[in-house]
């Protein structure tokens, strides 16, 4: 199925120079179905994507032609590059949560308070201990966070808590990463909010974390990410 991307979101990529552009994004369900969101002088290509590949549109013979076809397309615009080597993202909701991975000592925290760590990103998280639903589950060693998992307030689809991961180096492989995932997810379930995990194909420990915990595949989202000639784009910009 070809879902065209809303005239004006795609209208307001080019007025404003962005950075980085998606004219496709594939979405493959694991029941097989197919959905293309495309921008809308894209829609020939993602036809005959559609009628050439739908059976297998993530092989790589696939990939290939679609990101050769739209390079056509987007070189003219500005765009020299397509970032595809990190995708595709799987999208994982909860199953059966793995309830026996949650060790005795991981707990939910509602501040982040006089909290310390070391290399990992919390300076990202901002708790609101008055939202019940804004929590984070952690694992401490010697005295400090070393594993845990929060919500990601930027990428957020129909109202689901994406949970975010992390675990330092010294304390992996020890399934404290899923431990987190499970108490965190199960939290936020009793309260009704749905839950995903979305990680790339290629990181196979976070893979392996979701899927410890009891996390299910649903589907494959692989957006073709053009870049534009001689642009900084570490700046975040949302482009789905």
């Amino acid at each position: 199925m070809i879902v065209l991307e809303d005239p004006a979101f795609e209208q307001s990529v080019f007025a404003q120079d962005c950075p980085l552009a998606v004219p496709v994004q594939i979405t493959a369900e694991e029941d097989g179905s197919l959905t293309l969101l495309v921008y809308s002088f894209c829609e020939e290509i993602a036809r005959a994507f559609e009628e050439r590949y739908s059976s297998d549109p993530l092989d790589g013979e696939a990939i290939a032609w679609l990101r050769d076809a739209l390079a056509e397309k987007m070189l003219p615009l500005g765009y020299d590059e397509c970032d595809i080597e990190s995708y595709p993202l799987y999208d994982y909701r909860p199953g059966c949560l793995n309830r026996d991975a949650v060790l005795a000592d991981c707990e939910i925290i509602s501040t982040l308070d006089g909290e310390t760590w070391d290399s990992l990103p919390l300076d990202e998280f901002a708790l609101d201990p008055a939202d019940p639903a804004d929590r984070m589950a952690v694992i401490r060693r010697e005295g400090r966070i070393v594993c845990y998992a929060g919500i990601n307030d930027i990428a957020e689809e129909d109202g689901c808590a994406e949970l975010t991961v992390e675990c330092e180096e010294a304390w992996r492989q020890r399934g404290y990463g899923a431990s987190c995932a499970v108490l965190l997810a199960d939290l936020l379930l009793s309260q009704g909010k749905p839950v995903q995990y979305v990680t790339s194909h290629l990181n196979v420990p976070s893979v392996r974390c979701a899927e410890r915990a009891g996390f299910v595949r649903r589907r494959s989202v692989f957006p073709f990410v053009f870049r534009k000639s001689n642009v900084d784009d570490g700046e975040f910009f949302d482009f789905t």
